[in-house]
């Protein structure tokens, strides 16, 4: 069969046709890769649990009252608020690499103080923080973690939680390990090392 146009314009449609085709190809192998790769990393994102584990949150406080003027601390003394504390501690044994999580909501032990948030302000307090206190062998309160959200790390409610916690706990012991910024916070406080139980 003769071709009706001339031969050049009939060599440069079917090299159009067949970078076409091509195109379609490379984008279908394209698309097919990206589709690979988007259904693999959904793969990995869910083996780092829900929340993920780098997820870094805050926790409102639905059903409570926001009264600021009663302070920066709540005492966890409801099982819900103390499913908060827990979840909290997961946080900080995220953040410090720690292998089980600090605080057991069921464990009547342990006496969990939720630090409430100053950056964010709604008609509901949010929990930025927790800490635990235990009663040590000689009787004494004893703190054996707190964690701060990074968002309120840096600012003076670090120091308004201290003065509230040694407000209820009177002069607590300090359970270690510390982190670095621990100790450069109670160093900043003129907290005395014979408070600390390393």
């Amino acid at each position: 069969m003769v071709c009706q146009y001339a031969p050049c314009r009939c060599i440069r449609f079917q090299e159009a046709e067949l970078a076409a085709t091509c195109d379609t190809r490379l984008k279908g192998t394209m698309m097919d890769e990206v589709e690979r790769l988007r259904v693999e990393q959904s793969e990995e994102l869910a083996s780092f649990g829900n929340p993920p584990r780098f997820d870094v949150r805050m926790f409102p406080l639905l059903g409570e009252e926001a009264d600021r003027s009663a302070g920066v601390t709540r005492h966890a003394d409801s099982l819900a608020l103390r499913h908060i504390v827990a979840d909290v501690g997961i946080q900080f044994k995220r953040e410090l690499g720690y292998d089980t999580p600090p605080f057991d909501p069921g464990d009547p032990l342990g006496d969990g103080v939720l630090i409430l948030s100053q950056k964010f302000i709604a008609t509901f307090p949010i929990a930025a923080g927790a800490a635990e206190f235990i009663r040590h062998d000689d009787g004494a309160w004893m703190m054996t973690w707190i964690w701060l959200h990074p968002y309120e790390r840096g600012n003076s409610l670090a120091g308004q939680v201290w003065d509230e916690l040694e407000d209820r706990y009177g002069q607590f012991l300090i359970d270690g390990p510390l982190s670095p910024a621990m100790r450069a916070f109670l160093n900043r406080r003129q907290i005395l090392n014979c408070r600390i139980i390393e």
